[in-house]
């Protein structure tokens, strides 16, 4: 049997409604056996605003917070692109096949990113079908614990953190394969 892909999806914001502005996508592709690629780019934060997204004064404090350090050194190293750039390099990594593809959130991650998808005039690549809430999965009743792996809120960092606990509650709870659908 071939083994399913899978996306995990991670995103870096300054704001939490569906149209936030997009710091930095980290995202991983992975299957039953584990993680095997992945993707990170940041965005210029001037040109999200030119395509709508929206900053909210909240979120800029959360980022302000002195335990949040090491996420921004992360994030500051990395270079910033346009939106179209960052969203078009994603689309080309992502591949033309619609996967399951998992956010943190039924209504975070993959919501914002469809908004930024829309902003720039484009679709996001993975069918509306293929939305999964690893979040839901992390909740279920004997789940066990996620490792933490790298720099919390590195969106690169958290997609594999959060791939690597989803194959483990898979395991775990015997479902593995079952979960490709």
């Amino acid at each position: 049997m071939d083994e399913i892909t899978h996306v995990m999806n991670d995103i870096e914001t300054l704001g939490t409604g569906n149209d936030a502005l997009i710091l930095s996508i980290g995202a991983v592709k992975f299957n039953a056996l584990g993680v095997f690629d992945n993707f990170h780019m940041a965005i210029d934060v001037d040109d999200a605003q030119c395509h709508g997204m929206t900053i909210t004064a909240s979120t800029v404090l959360w980022w302000m917070g002195e335990d949040k350090a090491d996420a921004r050194r992360a994030l500051l190293s990395l270079d910033r692109r346009p939106l179209h750039t960052v969203l078009a390099e994603y689309q080309r990594w992502y591949g033309a096949k619609s996967q399951p593809t998992w956010g943190n959130g039924a209504t975070f991650d993959n919501v914002i990113m469809r908004s930024a998808f829309r902003a720039i005039g484009e679709d996001a690549p993975w069918q509306f079908w293929h939305d999964r809430c690893y979040r839901t999965m992390k909740d279920l009743p004997g789940a066990p614990k996620m490792k933490r792996t790298g720099v919390h809120h590195s969106a690169l960092d958290d997609a594999r953190s959060q791939a690597d606990h989803l194959l483990e509650i898979w395991h775990q709870l015997g479902i593995g394969e079952a979960a490709n659908g």
